[in-house]
């Protein structure tokens, strides 16, 4: 009897270990989707300030949003700061604060998805703002500004480790043909260098593919639609997965930010359906937006009068709008953003977190240990 009790004391640990493991994170950015534009959005989808699918999650905690130097963050040194668990400073994408700006490479950081490339995972990005955008870029790519594009996208075909990104979907085609021609370079050339075809819609990818590029023209594709295609190509992995959805939620134009917001959440409520019990799905902003709530009354419409207002806002050539729910004063903000989360590791997500500790959610999910921690507390 005392070697059973034994015996038990020594496999539950093993047991609850091992179930509180993620085979899958799945990590979903609302850029510049902070508290404002949350509670914003779900007034103008649902009529009430509670009705999106993201503000159901479970856990639930507040982030810290700064650099390693300044208050309000970027979404380069936000994300980087997400996804490496170091801060940076604006416009860098995930190199440590001893890079200089446009002038100098400081040290590379290591992101989460190169810590699953490492590992034999699949990796993935979806976003409808560009494929070299910040938030994006810095899981795939280092550089020390992020107006680099040429730079940044030609690093998803030559990556530090595994094989590089698995699946690509977002916009950009245009700007980004620009800019790799003036490297003097091709889609055309990384495409056929590297044996990736680079597609141009959801369409070509065929049904069975492990592997997918797709730089679409316009942002205006379906997000959920993407999500769900990119999730069903890495889910074909059985060692499992790392997924990232970018939603531009900016509010500089405030109806099409909260339909995007509304949009983005849409997608995490079906994802959620199909990742299973065996994924971590984290929700967070990188940064917040100078939108907030005025006054109104609860079922009536949020936006009555904004199309008048930004037509005198355009008259008067002035970038901030007031409307009596509303005011929008266009730009990034310091204030903390939500994190929310559900299956393995997500009891992890709570209190007032720094934007780097979502980093260590999601590498303790995996159960992994990071080979190049910061030096101290940031």
């Amino acid at each position: 009897m005392k070697k059973a009790l034994i015996l038990l004391m020594l496999v539950v640990p093993v047991l609850v270990s091992a179930q509180g493991r993620a085979r899958n994170v799945v990590l979903v950015i609302a850029d510049a989707g902070g508290l404002g534009t949350l509670t914003a959005a779900s007034l103008h989808a649902t009529g009430t300030s509670r009705g999106l699918f993201v503000q159901s999650l479970p856990h639930v905690g507040l982030s810290d949003t700064s650099t390693a130097s300044q208050i309000v963050t970027d979404s380069a040194a936000g994300m980087t700061a997400i996804v490496t668990g170091q801060k940076t400073h604006n416009g860098v994408i995930s190199q440590a604060a001893d890079t200089v700006k446009g002038q100098a490479d400081g040290t590379a950081l290591k992101t989460i998805l190169e810590y699953a490339e490492q590992h034999g995972l699949s990796t993935g990005l979806v976003t409808n703002d560009s494929l070299y955008g910040a938030t994006p870029a810095a899981l795939y790519a280092h550089a020390n500004d992020r107006a680099q594009s040429a730079v940044i996208f030609r690093q998803a075909f030559a990556p530090r480790f595994g094989d590089g990104v698995d699946v690509m979907i977002g916009p950009g085609r245009a700007a980004l043909t620009r800019s790799l021609a003036a490297a003097g370079t091709s889609l055309e050339a990384l495409s056929s260098g590297a044996g990736r075809p680079i597609h141009g819609s959801l369409a070509e990818v065929p049904a069975d593919a492990r592997r997918a590029i797709v730089l679409l023209d316009s942002s205006a594709f379906d997000i959920q639609e993407a999500a769900l295609a990119a999730q069903k190509i890495l889910a074909r992995n059985k060692k499992g997965y790392f997924l990232m959805v970018e939603g531009d939620t900016h509010t500089d134009n405030v109806r099409q930010g909260l339909d995007r917001m509304v949009a983005l959440d849409k997608a995490v409520a079906a994802l959620s359906k199909v990742i299973g019990r065996d994924t971590l799905l984290v929700f967070t902003a990188d940064h917040s937006f100078d939108l907030a709530l005025r006054a109104g009354r609860l079922g009536a419409p949020l936006l009555e009068g904004l199309e008048a207002e930004q037509a005198r806002a355009e008259e008067e050539k002035r970038r901030n709008i007031r409307i009596p729910t509303i005011r929008m004063d266009n730009g990034h903000t310091g204030e903390p953003v939500m994190v929310a989360a559900t299956g393995p590791g997500a009891e992890r997500v709570r209190g007032y977190m720094r934007n780097t500790d979502i980093f260590g959610v999601m590498l303790q999910a995996f159960g992994w240990r990071a080979d190049d921690a910061p030096s101290g507390r940031q």
